[in-house]
């Protein structure tokens, strides 16, 4: 583990307004999960396990991955799972933490989803599918 990647990142900051983002979450136990969301309500989860076996060499493996649409509740967003899917994908990225800090991907984890430059958030957060049942 390389402990400068532990926390929740997200790309948010770097593309304020943006039609959809990605938030990636890495947990020092080596598991993590990625959240991509769009204005168009959908939203997919991949959650993984994550290590770093030489430096700048970020090596995931997907476990599962869910998808479904969001809506706002009140103050706070609910998720709708609505496709629950076991994979085991290894993705083997290129890495590095620069200034600010921003977590630069060589390459996003998810070929459809998900961008390669993402700043460290400092309050934390959780994957939203752990809330509710899946499907």
């Amino acid at each position: 583990m390389d402990p400068r990647l532990i926390g929740y990142w997200s790309d948010q900051e770097i593309y304020p307004g943006s039609p959809e983002y990605t938030d990636l979450g890495f947990r020092a136990d080596g598991s993590g999960w990625m959240y991509w969301a769009s204005w168009s309500t959908e939203f997919v989860v991949h959650r993984f396990g994550w290590r770093v076996p030489a430096p700048g060499v970020l090596v995931v493996r997907r476990r599962l991955t869910i998808g479904g649409t969001w809506s706002v509740d009140g103050p706070g967003v609910t998720h709708r799972p609505e496709s629950r899917e076991e994979a085991d994908t290894v993705v083997e990225l290129g890495w590095a933490v620069q200034p600010g800090p921003e977590l630069i991907l060589d390459r996003p984890l998810d070929d459809l989803l998900g961008g390669t430059r993402f700043r460290s958030v400092d309050e934390g957060g959780t994957d939203p599918t752990t809330a509710g049942p899946l499907p």
